[in-house]
C-alpha cells in the first residue's frame, strides 16, 4: 500500500513494514500486530540463513547473495582531492527471477523523479 506525496503528480513514496502488514492484516482478517510480527520472522528467518549459507533463494522472487567488495578508493564529494580508502566488505547482491523482471517491464511503473522540486 504506497502512499502519495501531497504534491500534484507526486510519486509514491516507499512502502514500509507498517504498509505491508497492513496489507496482510486486510487480507487475512488478522491483527496488524501478529502480520507486523510475521513479517519480522521472515526477515529474522532470511538474515540467518544469508549469515548461515550466503545464499537465499525465493522462488519466482529472486536470489539474495553474499558478496564480498573488494577494498578500493573513494573520493569525498566535497573534497574529490583527498582521497580515502574503502576496506574491502560483505554486501548482499539480489538477482531478480526472470518473472519478476517479466512482471516489472509489463507493470505500469512511475518514472523516479532523479532531483527534489
Amino acid at each position: 500500500m504506497k502512499k502519495t506525496n501531497p504534491k500534484e503528480g507526486a510519486i509514491p513514496t516507499t512502502s514500509t513494514r507498517r504498509d505491508i502488514s497492513t496489507v496482510i492484516a486486510k487480507t487475512y482478517n488478522i491483527p496488524q500486530a501478529l502480520a507486523y510480527q510475521i513479517i519480522d520472522t521472515i526477515f529474522e528467518a532470511l538474515l540467518a540463513n544469508l549469515i548461515e549459507n550466503g545464499h537465499v533463494e525465493l522462488r519466482g522472487f529472486g536470489v539474495f547473495e553474499v558478496v564480498q567488495r573488494k577494498g578500493r578508493k573513494g573520493r569525498n564529494p566535497k573534497k574529490p582531492e583527498d582521497e580515502v580508502w574503502i576496506p574491502e566488505r560483505k554486501s548482499i547482491r539480489f538477482k531478480p527471477s526472470r518473472l519478476l523482471r517479466n512482471d516489472l517491464l509489463d507493470a505500469n511503473l512511475p518514472a523516479k523523479r532523479l532531483t527534489e522540486e
